[in-house]
């Protein structure tokens, strides 16, 4: 069997579904990054070879035939002191870093293309190249130039450049989608760069996610208007194709980016499809679970090169 190295934290559902759908066909190892100290990690000129500490499993990343770069958290290092987190979370991330680079011929996907695919600025320019409907859009540091964005538009919405992770006494929360409040105040803009776009009225949403040129389309109608990932909002979903147009000019943006997985999303209005953004590492599993998709087994192909099943 290939091997294929799993570099994701130990609460990645995701990556349990696919070692435990998958393990009879594929030899999978699994890093789990905020578990960095339960590994014996060597790298030297002819490579790198990562054990866990009782010795019962390890992978030669020159053996590896190839990489699923998934979620990664650090580990608490509440233990040592304050003043060295920072040069011990850099030094951690180097190593993640380096192993994801170097692992395999067949990668989904390499953090050095992964920061440029999900890179909000980037995007834009991109989709704007490409021809996709965009609603009006600011990216700035600038509250008087952020307010006055909004004061143009009747209603519009901020959301973060990034994952909006905020994590406090090791408990994580996310910062979402949030339509402006034109009635107060843009402050704070100085230091945190936020993403603002006029408000676009749409009869539903899609989430297009598209593994090696296999399209898996998700129509999702949510009763929040706003951002459909509220815990509040009552969701249904059901498959979809998109127009071709659109198919083709999100092949173009993910060849352009050097990228073979992306979730696209989608906001449809009178069927005419306004891009919003892509995520060249997005979550799938619950859609497949849902509608009985085959992105787990596009995935799995296209890593190891073989034929299993993909709806």
């Amino acid at each position: 069997m290939k091997q294929v190295l799993i570099i994701t934290n130990s609460k990645d559902l995701t990556a349990d579904y696919i070692i435990d759908k998958y393990s009879d066909r594929v030899d999978f190892f699994r890093l789990n990054t905020d578990r960095f100290s339960d590994y014996d990690i060597t790298i030297t000129k002819e490579g790198a070879f990562i054990e866990y500490k009782d010795q019962t499993s390890g992978i030669y990343t020159n053996l590896c035939h190839a990489l699923y770069f998934r979620k990664i958290t650090l580990p608490p290092l509440d233990e040592y002191d304050k003043k060295y987190w920072n040069l011990m979370q850099r030094e951690i991330i180097t190593v993640i870093d380096g192993l994801a680079e170097i692992t395999g011929n067949i990668a989904l996907t390499r953090p050095s293309i992964l920061r440029r695919a999900d890179n909000k600025i980037v995007q834009l320019k991109l989709a704007k190249e490409l021809g996709f409907n965009i609603p009006d859009s600011l990216i700035s540091n600038s509250n008087q130039h952020a307010s006055k964005f909004c004061s143009m538009n009747k209603r519009s919405i901020v959301k973060p450049l990034s994952v909006g992770r905020i994590i406090e006494d090791h408990k994580v929360t996310y910062i979402q989608t949030n339509e402006v409040n034109n009635n107060k105040e843009i402050l704070g803009l100085e230091l945190s760069p936020s993403y603002f776009q006029s408000y676009q009225e749409k009869d539903f949403e899609v989430r297009l996610t598209i593994v090696n040129g296999n399209f898996f389309g998700v129509k999702i109608v949510s009763t929040n208007k706003i951002d459909w990932r509220k815990q509040d909002a009552k969701i249904s979903y059901s498959q979809i194709d998109v127009p071709e147009d659109v198919a083709n000019k999100c092949i173009k943006m993910m060849n352009k980016l050097n990228i073979n997985f992306a979730a696209f999303d989608f906001i449809v209005k009178d069927g005419k499809y306004y891009f919003l953004e892509l995520n060249a590492n997005g979550q799938w599993l619950w859609l497949e679970e849902k509608l009985n998709l085959g992105i787990s087994a596009a995935i799995v192909n296209y890593l190891i090169g073989e034929d299993f099943n993909v709806k």
